[in-house]
């Protein structure tokens, strides 16, 4: 018999970046930009993960309808964390009638823009990603496969492996590999009709029959997409909102302006507060710091305001829509500017207090913290008057009846349960941040040869001050680090494009450090083994002393 060929050796890179979305893109650039500012380096080379044959946009920012509309101000949204109108200046450069068949006549950085403007950015920095890395003499090659495995070696260094066998080695990886799937409704994931996800909109509104029932699961950011894509497919049947609470977002005032900087909730500031709290935030001390910025940006303590209002989701929402229209909402301002520090508040907060927001607080911070633009909340405003659009309360689960094809919706309510049919359901619950759970072979692999482990509180556990993954025995391994919202549990806040590129830039500037210092690679030459003593002045600073010591 003929022997079978021997598997290629792994080639050999500096390092791999796995995932090729808007972080992972705005990590190569940032960290590219690092190895520029020192003229003398040694060549380098770079492998990207990405099966997609456009790295840049990735799931979040991919071609779709108009009416999906980013949730961040356009001057917030940049792949470089130290410039931040780098997007809109790009716009700014766009053809006038490519931006008109989006509905953009002009750009203000307190607009928000359709996703899909943002996504076609994200490729043109990709672009510029190319172009700096061959000015710089470094290969860098596109690798179009998923990966499967990421382990690391005794050496230090760290095994990249893709279903199709193509292997890789790598001084360090980084793992920007994008939300994980829903996992919500896995008996429902092969019914006719059902969505697990809203986006890309475009195709949800194409595959609904524009007569027919739907219903939507959740009543946040997801699902205000999700009608405003309905919408405008001018979809003629009824749609029903639900979820345990019935509450819709904040709408988000047009003249809201960002504080010049915080007092208490700056990164300097946290750092204050939690000294004179003996080394650490409660809840307590962090709603009252919020109350006080609000105060100190002349707004009101109104609860109404601050929380929302109880009752229906049609009068509520018109009053947000009111308020917005009327004036600027300080709240929303100060909480929107908490994003420059919201990681290392996360981090000064005992686990304790962790488990005390995310199980009593979550719910309503993210109705409120995470607002939606004006433009979409008046689509909702006019579905509601006429009839078409309900939000309910009191969500228990769905189920499929195979013979009907139709889904049967519970319902608990003031006079016990309630049934809701539709013929289609869309989960609009979010991505899953259950990294225990998951399917995905990545994460699963990680997890089951003990390379890493889930955190309590969402993605996988990482060493605060690197991003470095977290071994089953809670040793960070300096070769592996993470970004994106596999990153959550660490840094909180990792779903705004502002904070992840932050992120981004901090392991930039590390990795780049660490890789301009080594000798070339090569078979016989791995380079220095990573150590995470060696970067520990890329740390941010410690948490703070207890006010007494």
């Amino acid at each position: 018999m003929p022997r079978r060929p021997l598997p290629a050796p792994p080639v050999a890179v500096d390092l791999a970046i796995v995932g090729g979305g808007s972080v992972a893109v705005s990590f190569l650039y940032q960290f590219l930009l690092a190895l520029d500012a020192d003229p003398v380096r040694r060549p380098l080379t770079i492998h990207l993960f990405e099966p997609q044959a456009e790295p840049g946009p990735g799931g979040a920012y991919q071609d779709d309808l108009p009416s999906n509309l980013l949730n961040i101000p356009a001057g917030n949204m940049s792949a470089r964390a130290d410039r931040r109108l780098d997007f809109v200046e790009w716009l700014r450069e766009q053809d006038p009638a490519w931006l008109g068949a989006y509905g953009v006549d002009a750009i203000d950085p307190a607009d928000f823009l359709p996703r899909p403007l943002f996504g076609a950015y994200m490729r043109a920095v990709y672009v510029r990603c190319r172009a700096l890395a061959q000015s710089a003499g470094i290969t860098f090659t596109h690798v179009p496969c998923r990966v499967s495995r990421v382990a690391p070696r005794p050496d230090g260094r760290v095994d990249i492996e893709s279903p199709s066998g193509a292997a890789s080695v790598a001084c360090h990886a980084v793992l920007c590999n994008g939300n994980l799937p829903s996992q919500a409704f896995p008996a429902l994931e092969e019914a006719p009709g059902y969505f697990n996800s809203p986006y890309p909109v475009a195709a949800l509104a194409g595959g609904i029959a524009p007569d027919a029932s739907v219903c939507i699961v959740g009543t946040s950011l997801s699902a205000v997409d999700a009608v405003a894509a309905l919408q405008q497919a001018g979809h003629q049947g009824s749609i029903v909102c639900v979820s345990r609470n019935g509450r819709l977002p904040s709408v988000r005032s047009p003249h809201n302006r960002p504080p010049d900087t915080l007092l208490q909730l700056s990164r300097d500031g946290a750092l204050l507060l939690a000294a004179r709290h003996g080394g650490a935030l409660s809840i307590d001390v962090i709603w009252q710091a919020l109350r006080d910025e609000v105060l100190a940006l002349g707004g009101s303590l109104d609860g109404g305001d601050l929380l929302g209002l109880q009752g229906d989701a049609p009068t509520a929402l018109d009053e947000e829509i009111r308020r917005s229209a009327h004036a600027a909402r300080p709240w929303q301002a100060v909480a929107a500017a908490t994003n420059s520090a919201v990681d290392q508040i996360w981090h000064l907060m005992p686990d304790a207090e962790r488990k005390r927001f995310q199980s009593q607080w979550r719910s309503l911070w993210m109705a409120r913290r995470a607002t939606f633009p004006m433009r979409n909340a008046l689509k909702l405003q006019a579905l509601f008057k006429t009839g078409q659009l309900r939000v309910a309360s009191g969500f228990i689960g769905s189920r499929h009846d195979s013979a009907a094809g139709t889904f049967h919706t519970r319902l608990r309510t003031a006079d016990g349960e309630a049934v809701h049919v539709s013929r289609y359901l869309v989960n609009a619950t979010s991505f899953s941040v259950d990294a225990q759970r998951t399917a995905d072979p990545l994460i699963a692999t990680l997890l089951l040869e003990g390379h890493a482990q889930a955190d309590a509180h969402g993605g996988l556990a990482l060493d605060y001050g690197t991003g470095c993954l977290k071994d089953a025995r809670g040793d960070a391994h300096p070769g592996i680090s993470v970004l994106g919202s596999l990153a959550g549990g660490t840094y909180f806040w990792t779903t705004s494009m502002d904070v992840n590129a932050r992120l981004a830039n901090g392991q930039a500037v590390r990795i780049a450090a660490a890789l301009a210092a080594r000798p070339a690679i090569g078979p016989g030459n791995p380079g220095d083994t990573p150590s995470l003593a060696k970067w520990t002045a890329h740390r941010p600073p410690r948490p703070a002393p207890a006010a007494s010591s």
